[in-house]
């Protein structure tokens, strides 16, 4: 296989931090590399380096067998080098076409909507998207078409690197399976793919050689068929991962801790209802858009109701605001950490105590040594740094910035804590250390509800599982009979089940 794009000895600092040490990198033509890490191992930076997002490293870059070196994205563009970032480039407005010759590569100066949509129909039926109208508006696509569609838009320019970084982290089971075929489809028609994910059964699925990163520090590629998830959690840690999920508890369930009766969230089809126990974590399952996200949104005050009551601490109330459920012993933690979980300009210290400004002040006056003994003894318990108080949110890897996220809520010593999708984004080692502390939760009396479209998260983690389809509760599984086969079942074919899955 003739390598394509070769980096040698690539190092790159940022002040005091050192984020890539003598790294090399290598990906040949029609290859699909596997890009792994835990947070904070280097895979963005090197990945901004070959994409021309960043011209501050030293080291050698090669494409071709020929030295090269892009100061803008613009001229790594030119090389035949496109990236797919985690967060979608498109004008929800405008249409499919429009996006995706928004650039003005390969059409006329002067071309109708007709034009374009013509123009567009070949890099749609690439990626997939053959039954898909080229003049919708982008904002009328699921978010896994939204995601197709910014990778036929990176198609336009005739790339011949095409890196993809995190692409399926807010996607469910059967968007995820699309983009896959996409990426098998575009390596057989001699495309190089560059594939940066933490779903490491994404990885063995369609990469033919793996490169992992570790503390900033590459190790040799190695072929996909001569590791399994075991080693290659190992090489990415240095260190054996035993056990991914702590073992399940059996909790007594007597009386319920939580009560959610006949709760009609916005935006859903019909009302939702289950109960929580105090020790027991509760898995809500489903793809994205079926309301299981919506549910633990109402609950936590974030999402307007209908309709329903909840009951929880031995009285009834529907809390209005995320105000009145923190009040109440609620914590909600939402699957968007930049968007509502974090202020990430703000420095950790105070993200770690925002949830509960009355314990850390009187009369109107913070109380700046009360503030940061609760921060040090929340970050403790979540390994958080407490050397980095000071430091923005914004500045800590994915997996950190999670830790926070979860993290502030011990502030408000909560009785029952809900989470929104808890690992998206996160490496495999935070994962772990993340599932642990919700299982401590647990086992100290409260109740945890999780929303999660990671099949494994949730028959790893859930002592029972509710499950959703587009707006519906579909049922409910038990412990005993939790399995990836009957989730999967309920939350993508519930109206066509077996006898079996049904009985679950």
């Amino acid at each position: 296989m003739k390598t394509l794009l070769k980096l040698s000895a690539i190092n790159r600092s940022f002040g005091a931090i050192q984020a890539l040490k003598d790294a090399d990198f290598e990906i040949g033509e029609s290859e699909v590399m596997g890009l792994v890490g835990e947070n904070g191992a280097g895979k963005s930076t090197l990945v901004k380096i070959i994409s021309g997002f960043d011209d501050g490293y030293s080291g050698e870059f090669e494409m071709d067998g020929a030295a090269v070196r892009f100061p803008n994205p613009a001229r790594a563009e030119r090389a035949g080098i496109s990236i797919a970032q985690q967060e979608l480039s498109l004008i929800p407005a405008m249409s499919v076409a429009e996006n995706i010759f928004l650039a003005g590569d390969q059409v006329p100066l002067v071309a109708t909507k007709q034009v374009l949509a013509r123009r567009a129909r070949p890099y749609l039926d690439e990626v997939g998207l053959d039954s898909v109208d080229p003049s919708i508006a982008v904002n009328r696509l699921s978010v896994g078409e939204q995601q197709l569609v910014e990778v036929a838009r990176l198609l336009a320019r005739e790339p011949r690197v095409l890196i993809l970084d995190e692409p399926t982290a807010a996607l469910g089971e059967s968007d995820s399976m699309r983009i896959l075929a996409m990426v098998e489809r575009l390596a057989a028609s001699g495309k190089s793919i560059i594939y940066v994910s933490h779903r490491l059964d994404e990885i063995f699925k369609i990469s033919h050689r793996i490169t992992v990163l570790r503390d900033g520090m590459s190790q040799k590629p190695r072929a996909a068929s001569e590791l399994n998830v075991q080693s290659l959690v190992e090489s990415m840690l240095g260190r054996e991962l035993r056990n991914m999920f702590p073992p399940r508890a059996s909790p007594a369930r007597d009386a319920p801790l939580l009560e959610v009766r006949g709760v009609w969230p916005d935006a859903t089809v019909e009302p939702f209802s289950f109960s929580a126990y105090p020790g027991e974590i509760l898995g809500l399952a489903g793809q994205l858009g079926s309301g299981s996200g919506d549910i633990l949104a109402a609950v936590g005050g974030a999402r307007g109701i209908r309709e329903g009551r909840i009951a929880f601490g031995g009285r009834s109330f529907m809390p209005r605001s995320p105000k009145e459920a923190i009040e109440a012993g609620i914590a909600y933690c939402s699957d968007d950490r930049k968007l509502d979980g974090l202020f990430l300009g703000r420095p950790i210290r105070e993200n770690l105590t925002s949830p509960a400004l009355d314990r850390i002040s009187g009369f109107g006056i913070l109380r700046r040594g009360v503030e940061r003994g609760l921060a040090s003894l929340n970050a403790e318990k979540f390994t958080v740094d407490v050397s980095r108080m000071r430091t923005e949110a914004g500045l800590l890897s994915g997996g950190n910035q999670q830790k926070v996220a979860l993290g502030k809520w011990l502030a408000i010593e909560p009785k029952v804590i809900l989470v929104n999708e808890p690992t998206r984004g996160v490496d495999v080692g935070a994962r772990a250390e993340i599932y642990r502390k919700l299982r401590e939760f647990a086992d100290e009396g409260k109740a945890v509800v999780f929303a999660s479209t990671d099949i494994q998260e949730i028959t790893g983690l859930a002592d029972r599982v509710v499950t959703f389809y587009r707006g519906m509760q579909i049922g409910e599984i038990t412990a005993e009979s939790i399995s990836a086969a009957a989730v999967l079942e309920q939350i993508t074919h519930p109206f066509s089940r077996s006898p079996e899955a049904a009985q679950a």
